[in-house]
């Protein structure tokens, strides 16, 4: 893998010298930029990646290496003392302020959770990782001393990454950086998780690796980052994971709410979280899980875990935005649609949230008659039946129906059978429901002419080989190559990017006026050292990667303006003259005013970018 993507660089990158010739697009545009491809993997901080990179150009970069946390080397820094995980004590209620009461010695080993057996295909489920055995550090530890990057058995476990969690591990703001750790030990992905219970929350220190570019980890990343432009203040709209920051990217920084046909209303009592400590545990949340409690009534101060954090925001001089009676959707549920767009069924036991009405960049683009399309790897039957995995199902699949069906039936119907069995056997394997946050708004699903902006990754590279791409592309990859911890590994989407750039760059006209952005949904909760910036109840979040690839991208700029997934909205918009998403999105906050002493913070807070500061456009 590492040959392959180290070989293949300088013909990337070569594209940036093809002639920059016009090629049509359906609006005008404030910038040369005619198409933009927003690709997002998934699940890793900024310092999980970055942690040890350095521009080729000198630019400046706030990672682990800089603050001398880390050595190149991967080994403790000097200032290695501010990472040092804590251990701390609940108290009776939800709080962002435990008692410490003393560093790790070392951390908790890590486990194999969320990674597959690659002999079974089967969860290894909470084991202790035996490949961490020697593990003796209390804070960041680089991965790859243990686990060679990019080899197929590289997967390492999946840290915990939700709502409460994420607030309590940074207490907000991330102004102390020392109880990742402990609130993964204690709480996990939650009580109403299947596997997790009081004391085996399944979770180790695997939330405190990361990758070490100084010694070759991750290449393509690096080289994309020497060659284009990245950002070191890039933050996940929301604290917690996939399904609310998907949602936050498709709609400027909202949240899904629980509603019946349009109304808010309550959801089920088992759904709603309750981050409160049960009776005589140590922060081991009430109901909080993947098959529990993931709605929050953040208007309410009553509520379990809210008082918390408005607490917090009202130090801040900060809104809360959030309307009375509103249940926010903060964590992982299921999409009300399926892929045809028949609805799903809701209920109690049903991890399935209802269909939203929440305005959606899609519907902006239509209204305004920019052209887009949302790619979602595995969302078309040709994108599973083309999968190197499907024979794994199809053969067993046509097999049984072989044996079921009566003597004389056509052979092409028995296949055509199988492989329809066997397609929706193997999409969940590869189709990210919660990544396709558009198949949850009724307003998209419930008008073909929006719906059919909703595709596969085959229709994404037949529409970049014909010149027939959207001005705006949001890309999502496959599962297993999206780079999530457990099943995937970053260099899996490496390959993926790589694969992308370069259909992208073999049509060159296409290429000329292209700007692809690569960054993933969120952290996936793993240890990041940047500040946060409080906007609203809902985060931000923790750093996350941020480049552009593109002929108008500064070539090894390294950007410091604070941004998040609504930026991205806000570059859209700027680009082809668009108003925002709604009078409540996150893309009416302006854009920052740095200062000089730390680009960092905002000094007109709540502000975030528009991504502009990452391209060199010719002036007009």
């Amino acid at each position: 893998m590492l040959t392959k993507l180290s070989a293949s660089l300088a013909a990337i990158f070569a594209g940036l010298a093809l002639a920059n010739t016009a090629y049509a697009s359906d609006n005008a545009t404030t910038t040369p930029i005619k198409h933009v491809i927003v690709v997002v993997g998934e699940n890793v901080t900024f310092d999980t990646l970055f942690a040890t990179y350095q521009s080729a150009s000198g630019k400046p970069v706030m990672n682990l290496l800089s603050q001398g946390i880390i050595n190149a080397d991967g080994t403790p820094g000097p200032a290695y003392k501010r990472a040092q995980q804590s251990q701390a004590l609940g108290e009776d209620e939800y709080t962002l302020e435990p008692h410490r009461t003393g560093p790790y010695n070392v951390l908790t080993q890590p486990t194999l959770i969320g990674a597959y057996n690659p002999a079974t295909l089967h969860l290894f489920g909470t084991m202790p990782d035996p490949r961490f055995d020697a593990l003796q550090a209390n804070g960041p530890f680089q991965i790859t001393k243990f686990v060679p990057y990019g080899s197929p058995t590289s997967a390492i476990g999946d840290p915990a990454h939700r709502f409460f969690q994420m607030w309590q591990q940074t207490g907000g703001d991330n102004s102390r950086l020392d109880l990742f750790a402990w609130v993964a030990d204690t709480i996990g992905t939650g009580s109403a998780t299947d596997g997790v219970s009081l004391g085996h929350t399944g979770q180790g220190g695997e939330l405190m690796g990361f990758f070490n570019m100084h010694q070759g980890d991750a290449p393509f990343f690096n080289g994309l980052a020497q060659n284009f432009a990245m950002s070191d203040n890039y933050h996940q709209a929301v604290m917690g994971g996939t399904g609310a920051n998907f949602f936050a990217l498709a709609t400027a920084g909202e949240a899904a709410v629980y509603n019946e046909n349009g109304v808010v209303t309550t959801p089920p009592a088992n759904q709603i979280e309750n981050p409160n400590p049960q009776p005589g545990s140590n922060n081991y949340y009430t109901n909080d899980g993947y098959s529990g409690g993931s709605y929050v009534n953040c208007a309410d101060r009553k509520q379990p875990g809210v008082e918390a954090i408005l607490e917090f925001l009202k130090e801040n001089h900060r809104q809360s935005r959030c309307e009375s009676g509103a249940y926010y959707l903060v964590n992982n549920y299921d999409t009300p649609f399926e892929v045809d767009g028949t609805p799903k069924a809701l209920g109690a036991d049903k991890y399935i949230y209802p269909p939203q009405y929440v305005p959606t960049i899609g519907e902006t683009l239509s209204s305004h008659d920019v052209s887009w399309g949302w790619y979602t790897g595995g969302r078309e039957d040709a994108d599973v039946a083309g999968d190197a995995l499907f024979p794994l199902f199809y053969g067993p699949t046509l097999q049984y129906f072989q044996s079921i069906y009566p003597s004389g039936t056509p052979a092409a119907y028995i296949e055509a059978a199988a492989r329809a069995a066997a397609i929706k056997s193997a999409r969940p394997l590869m189709y990210n429901a919660i990544g396709d946050p558009h198949n949850a708004s009724a307003n998209v699903v419930e008008a073909a002419a929006l719906r059919e902006r909703l595709k596969g990754l085959t229709s994404l590279y037949a529409d970049i080989q014909g010149s027939t791409l959207p001005a705006v592309s949001f890309v999502v990859p496959k599962n297993l190559e999206s780079g999530h911890p457990g099943y995937s590994v970053p260099g899996k989407y490496e390959l993926f990017l790589h694969d992308l750039i370069t259909r992208v760059q073999g049509n060159p006209a296409l290429w000329a006026d292209t700007a692809i952005i690569v960054t993933t949904d969120e952290g996936g909760g793993y240890f990041d050292s940047g500040y946060i910036q409080n906007i609203d109840f809902l985060g931000d979040g923790p750093r996350i990667p941020l480049l552009v690839v593109s002929p108008y991208a500064k070539k090894g700029h390294v950007d410091h303006v604070y941004n998040d997934h609504a930026s991205i909205s806000k570059f859209i918009e700027k680009n082809w003259d668009l108003p925002t998403l709604s009078k409540r999105s996150r893309d009416n906050l302006p854009n920052p005013k740095q200062s000089a002493h730390n680009p960092y913070r905002p000094l007109n807070q709540p502000a975030i970018g528009d991504l502009t500061s990452l391209f060199d456009f010719p002036a007009k």
